[in-house]
């Protein structure tokens, strides 16, 4: 017995692959491999990270170093990566975690 499908219209798109990252040590999930930055600070804010989307972004790459993340640039996504988001005023200046004071 065949039963009926759903129109296309009705069906909600599903991700591809759910991509879980870390923001200011808080879990967001992302329904995409790609973001820009502020893609990734619209995900945190809306998950419940208290930042802003002036913040500036930086992925945490090796041992400790920033990298800043493009607000307006794709770039790939993958799970346990880590970003912090940096209010403006901070004058760490994108420093490693482990030497900020």
């Amino acid at each position: 017995m065949n039963t009926p499908q759903q129109p296309d219209h009705e069906q909600k798109p599903k991700p591809d692959k759910l991509v879980t990252i870390r923001v200011n040590e808080h879990d967001v999930s992302m329904e995409k491999e790609k973001a820009t930055g502020l893609e990734i600070k619209t995900a945190a804010m809306v998950q419940g990270v208290a930042i802003q989307l002036d913040f500036s972004l930086f992925r945490v790459v090796g041992q400790g170093q920033l990298k800043q993340v493009d607000d307006h640039k794709e770039t790939p996504i993958h799970d346990g990566e880590q970003f912090d988001a940096v209010a403006p005023d901070d004058n760490s200046g994108g420093m490693p975690r482990d030497q900020r004071g």
